[in-house]
């Protein structure tokens, strides 16, 4: 078997963290003197840089600085953090999977358009930090659907497209996978509904864990 790198999304992908954005999203408004955003569109536009999210939920008639939020829902999440209250449970399946991987050989990694510190906080309280040999945030990359992620972990790992999948729930991720060349599975489990997926070109679509495993070991 040639040796393969599998990039995970995090949010909506390994962890169900709906939750926690939204009430972060709202108390990042707030922090920042501003009206709470409608929690359904945060949930709906998570995946997406923060930039381009709040183009949909923020509320009109106000300068809303898109720095700023990020800040702010920064210091909330690491507050939240030194609390141990992130809210983000870990989806059924995820952790055996990752463990089945590892006995395989497979090196696996973390995309995410998450912060640098909000990734480590969530991989920490799951104990999942020695699972991954690569994770890459926003706060050293661009975004995606930008290809910059990949880009990296092939430079880093001196492996090439056809040795990378990228895993995730959003149209972003997807989009990654079809800017950079790579295979993409996209997950029924997320934040984005599976004609999506399917329309921004994924490779697979799965079901559950199990599912994601058995097309990832036969690719």
């Amino acid at each position: 078997m040639n040796e393969k790198l599998i990039l995970f999304d995090y949010d909506g992908t390994i962890v169900d963290s709906a939750k926690m954005i939204v009430k972060g999203a709202i108390e990042a408004f707030r922090l920042c003197g501003l009206p709470d955003p409608d929690p359904k569109k945060v949930k709906e536009n998570i995946g997406k840089p923060l930039s381009e999210a709040l183009k949909v939920y923020a509320p009109k008639g106000y300068n809303v600085n898109a720095e700023d939020i990020s800040n702010a829902y920064k210091e909330w999440y690491i507050e939240q953090g030194k609390l141990g209250l992130q809210d983000e449970p870990i989806f059924p399946g995820m952790l055996e999977l990752f463990r089945d991987l590892r006995k395989r050989n497979f090196k696996l990694g973390v995309a995410t358009n998450k912060s640098r510190v909000a990734l480590n906080n969530g991989l920490k309280k799951h104990c999942l930090t020695t699972y991954f040999d690569i994770t890459l945030t926003t706060d050293e990359l661009l975004p995606k659907p930008n290809p910059d992620m990949a880009n990296k972990a092939m430079l880093i790992t001196n492996l090439t497209k056809d040795s990378l999948v990228i895993v995730g729930d959003t149209v972003n991720d997807i989009g990654l996978g079809v800017n950079a060349g790579i295979t993409s599975i996209g997950v029924s489990w997320g934040y984005n509904r599976i004609e999506l997926l399917r329309n921004e070109g994924a490779d697979f679509i799965v079901k559950d864990s199990k599912e994601l495993f058995n097309t990832i070991i036969n690719l």
